[in-house]
């Protein structure tokens, strides 16, 4: 168990517990990683900044969560380097679970994906889910993958609730939402489930087939969640892409977003090969100006994507794209790709900043 560790000063052999400076500051307290200590709001001002006091001293911090003025909460400490990070720790933590947390959580549904679909597809009578495969399963580079992204995004399922609200805003009857799965991953699963509870052999693979589609609809319901709180944390849209051949592209998973105000697009997306091990982009792209950066785990796999990088080139300058910037790089093996490291979003991995 963590032991507690109050921020506490002496002056002159005197404990300052419980004094308050009137300028808030954060100079001379030193924080350790893991530490726990209790902290009270005495101010909450506009934009996230707050005053807390704790230990006779007053700090001035951003938080990303909602805590309340006048109440004394435990944080934990994540970080002491560049900047102090928390988290709030017990019973007083937001019961809001971070994209951070829901991403890591959903890794093994993830990889189990796949399988799960075509185990489905083959063992269901639903000619609809099996031609509905292609636009969900990624097979490899084709002439018009963006085209293919586009469409896999609408039929993932992400979408089904959106698709039905706006169906029954045209004055149709419920009973008519039936006719919607046919290009939506979650409305086919939706249906499937019902047919399968109502119909009168309730057999092992029945069972078995309605067990997956639980399964695959917790795995769509999770990332329907993630995608609410990749927004609301300022990441943009997640979206995951799994690959139809087990021995090439195994999956992708991708976070894009458009910055406010600007023509300014980020993309980050991680890519797992059979061979290649993960490959990890960052892309910026403002106007038709694009700036790449391509991290891969070993040295072996960075020299052979250098002496073929201009072969990415050419295929970006096809597309009418000048390129700003594209670098390589390798980064040590066992270091597995999280979106939600420091560096990039912040309100992903802490509660306040001080």
């Amino acid at each position: 168990m963590m032991k507690s560790v109050p921020v506490n000063r002496a002056r002159d052999g005197q404990s300052v517990q419980g004094r308050i400076p009137v300028q808030p500051s954060s100079k001379d307290i030193q924080f350790k990683i893991g530490q726990v200590f209790q902290g009270k709001v005495v101010h909450a001002k506009a934009h996230g900044l707050i005053h807390v006091a704790s230990g006779g001293k007053t700090l001035k911090a951003h938080t990303w969560v909602p805590l309340e003025e006048g109440k004394s909460y435990s944080f934990q400490v994540r970080a002491v380097f560049p900047r102090i990070e928390l988290k709030v720790a017990g019973e007083d933590a937001p019961n809001q679970m971070t994209a951070g947390k829901l991403w890591l959580s959903g890794l093994k549904e993830r990889l189990q994906f796949v399988t799960l679909l075509q185990d489905l597809a083959s063992s269901s009578s639903s000619k609809t889910l099996r031609s509905l495969l292609p636009l969900l399963l990624y097979k490899g580079p084709g002439q018009e993958d963006a085209a293919w992204l586009f469409r896999s995004l609408l039929n993932s399922g992400i979408f089904w609730e959106n698709k039905v609200f706006r169906y029954l805003l045209l004055d149709r009857l419920p009973e008519s939402v039936a006719t919607l799965p046919e290009d939506d991953l979650k409305g086919i699963l939706l249906r499937l489930k019902m047919e399968m509870k109502h119909s009168a052999s309730q057999s092992r693979d029945t069972q078995d087939a309605m067990d997956r589609i639980d399964r695959l609809l917790a795995f769509l319901e999770k990332n329907q969640t993630l995608n609410l709180n990749t927004l609301r944390e300022d990441w943009g849209w997640y979206w995951f892409i799994p690959g139809a051949d087990r021995r090439e592209f195994l999956h992708g998973e991708l976070f894009g977003r458009k910055e406010e105000g600007e023509e300014l697009h980020r993309l980050h997306m991680n890519l797992s090969f059979s061979r290649l091990g993960e490959i990890h982009v960052d892309c910026v792209l403002q106007e038709r100006r694009v700036s790449i950066s391509l991290q891969v785990t070993g040295e072996r796999i960075a020299r052979f994507l250098e002496e073929n990088i201009r072969l990415l080139e050419k295929g970006m300058e096809k597309q009418g794209l000048v390129i700003a910037r594209l670098a390589c790089e390798a980064v040590p093996d066992g270091s597995p790709f999280n979106p939600f490291s420091a560096g990039k979003s912040p309100s992903a991995l802490m509660d306040m900043v001080i």
